[in-house]
């Protein structure tokens, strides 16, 4: 099976359409759970803005858009110059993108509202192009992307180390090696594993070029996420 995280930007008819008229607002949406048996879904949201005014009229049209069943101020509060709400509500299911996502046997990473537009970070297993289509059908999709994780899992496969690059790496920690100065050198070593020491050479060149690679995936894997998030 092959996962993707999928990152996409859309705009359909939602309450989250009310963020293009009130600059500065970011909604983030902790947690949306369908109810069962009602066609509802309850959401806790963090809404903020750096003015408290601005804020409290965002949340009054939203409490009035249409598919809002009830809205319900947990906590209100300033943090960096930014006044926050937490705030519960009840609003469709039917028809919404949670819907969709959780038909499809799909995770939501995250969602954010701002500028008009919903913002979501999807685990699916679905083809992308697949569920881009099914989005397609419910929102005007204005930007995707898509990253494979089994691909991100078959590289890092590729750096790990053998069962006796291991050993080595584990004694030559062990006994100093890697230490400045060195508690033992490369000849000495060489004795404690029954190795040459061009062989034992060739095995620390395999380890180091590996567990450089490693890292230098790691790092481009998480800097291609956290671009999924911009």
């Amino acid at each position: 099976m092959v996962w993707s995280v999928f990152s996409v930007s859309l705009v359909h008819d939602d309450w989250s359409t009310l963020t293009s008229g009130f600059s500065g607002i970011d909604v983030h949406v902790i947690s949306s759970t369908p109810v069962p048996g009602r066609d509802r879904i309850i959401a806790m949201v963090r809404v903020s803005s750096s003015n408290a005014k601005s804020l409290k009229e965002f949340l009054n049209n939203v409490r009035l858009f249409h598919n809002i069943r009830n809205l319900e101020i947990i906590d209100s509060h300033s943090f960096k110059g930014k006044s926050i709400a937490l705030v519960n509500l009840f609003t469709n299911f039917k028809g919404s993108i949670t819907e969709l996502v959780v038909l499809s046997d799909s995770y939501k990473y995250d969602e954010r509202m701002y500028g008009g537009m919903e913002h979501w970070l999807i685990l699916t297993s679905m083809r992308p192009s697949d569920l881009l289509d099914e989005l397609k059908e419910r929102a005007d999709v204005k930007s995707f992307k898509w990253f494979n994780t089994n691909d991100a899992v078959s590289r890092v496969r590729k750096v790990a180390l053998t069962s006796r690059e291991v050993e080595v790496l584990e004694k030559a920690y062990e006994l100093g090696y890697f230490n400045w100065p060195k508690d033992i050198s490369l000849s000495e070593l060489a004795k404690v594993l029954g190795v040459s020491k061009a062989t034992l050479t060739q095995e620390l060149r395999s380890i180091v070029r590996k567990l450089a690679l490693r890292e230098v995936t790691r790092i481009r894997e998480y800097n291609a996420l956290a671009r999924l998030f911009e």
